[in-house]
């Protein structure tokens, strides 16, 4: 397979959109930290030069999407950032690989049941870090193909997380 020119441009891009998502999740995580450290929500915005009414609907915004804190030996809250991480360039292939292949994935509900009962069911999303998220970071361009596979076998030879590990 030829690298074209427009190739290289989308992948540009990719990691561009990737490293504007995760500032901003750096950003929504720094201001929580921050408060967390008892700074006043006035101070912040003095030392931003924004408003104290920015920081407060950013802090609002960050709890409503649930923005936590990044669990230790890992570069990510959830395997999609992971993704994201390595896309933008802030983590290897390797390292990506290692942390998704050592995430303790919560186990996906199984919707049989719901399934079964009616063909139409309108089913809730799967909770944060299921394995659903890197076959999205795979089907988003993220990861590769070869990495979604080792990261696979990984999974699958790991013993199950329970809903309550995480």
């Amino acid at each position: 397979m030829t690298i074209t020119s427009s190739d290289h441009a989308i992948d540009q891009a990719r990691r561009a959109l990737a490293r504007a998502d995760l500032g901003r999740l750096d950003y929504l995580r720094a201001l929580q930290d921050a408060v967390q450290q008892g700074v006043g929500q006035r101070e912040i915005a003095r030392a931003l030069h924004i408003t104290q009414s920015a920081i407060s609907q950013a802090l609002t915004k960050a709890e409503s999407k649930g923005v936590t804190a990044i669990p230790a030996g890992f570069s990510g809250a959830s395997p999609y950032e992971i993704a994201e991480r390595y896309a933008a360039g802030e983590i290897d292939r390797d390292e990506m690989i290692r942390q998704l292949s050592a995430w303790p994935y919560v186990k996906a509900p199984d919707h049989t049941e719901q399934l079964a009962a009616e063909w139409k069911a309108i089913l809730p999303p799967d909770p944060p870090g299921t394995f659903e998220e890197v076959g999205e970071a795979f089907d988003k361009g993220l990861i590769d193909g070869d990495a979604y596979d080792i990261i696979l076998d990984a999974a699958n030879d790991a013993p199950e997380a329970s809903l309550t590990t995480l």
